[in-house]
């Protein structure tokens, strides 16, 4: 299992060559004019802006939608759920009281979370993920909090592999999952050896990690370099900001 966030990172398009500092900064901050809309046809230009953008970073359709897919499902009961308890003007079809002014708040709820998170995909899959992580300390994003995340990416991994391993050893000792108190207490003796094992591997890791001179810093061999098309297409992005939220 892998989470490939930056399975794409390689893929030469004209956001991959986007500085990732600017293209956080901007990303970010359409993502916040997002947040803020909430006239529908703006929120419908929004959709198809970061919908282009996802077009000409080159990221394949079924790495996005795979993402957005979790939105969906999790969204999709609001077009219900509003519609039929909203207070107001309601109308009656086959015997139920529905909400129209429901509906369109559920439509842009959806719009406005599918936006969000393409643009998230954008920002963080358009560049290996240290180096976007490198960018946020650079805008001013704490390093701790920085070098948590890049931790916690890399090392679950190592957690899942000893999850697979640990499980396939219960299996090989012919263990079945019940709805019994056996199961019960072996699940929590799994869920324990896996904690203590993962504290133990953590801790291992934290004394490599200085046996090498680890310092607190994050280190990377990436070279930020500022061309005239960045600040080209932030200039655009911020615009488009500035006329949806004027608009």
């Amino acid at each position: 299992m892998h989470l490939d966030i930056d399975k794409y990172a390689h893929i030469h398009s004209p956001v991959h060559r986007w500085d990732p500092r600017i293209k956080i900064a901007s990303l970010g901050l359409f993502i916040v004019t997002i947040a803020i809309l909430n006239k529908l046809p703006l929120i419908v230009i929004a959709f198809s802006i970061s919908s282009l953008l996802v077009i000409v970073s080159r990221l394949p359709f079924s790495f996005v939608t795979r993402r957005l897919l979790p939105v969906t499902i999790f969204l999709s009961p609001f077009f219900i759920i509003i519609p039929l308890t909203m207070p107001g003007d309601t109308a009656t079809t086959l015997g139920v009281s529905f909400n129209y002014g429901g509906l369109l708040i559920a439509a842009k709820v959806y719009l406005k979370a599918l936006s969000m998170v393409m643009l998230s995909i954008v920002m963080i899959g358009t560049a290996p993920f240290v180096d976007s992580l490198k960018a946020m300390e650079r805008l001013g994003v704490p390093s701790f909090i920085v070098q948590m995340f890049l931790f916690t990416y890399r090392y679950i991994f190592i957690f899942l592999l000893e999850m697979k391993r640990m499980n396939r050893a219960m299996k090989s000792r012919n263990f079945i999952k019940k709805t019994d108190i056996h199961t019960v207490r072996t699940m929590g003796n799994f869920v324990g050896m896996l904690l203590v094992r993962s504290f133990e591997k953590a801790d291992r890791v934290y004394e490599s990690m200085l046996s090498r001179g680890y310092d607190g810093g994050l280190k990377t061999s990436f070279n930020y370099t500022i061309a005239r098309p960045d600040y080209f297409k932030a200039a655009a992005l911020s615009v488009a900001c500035v006329t949806l939220l004027i608009y």
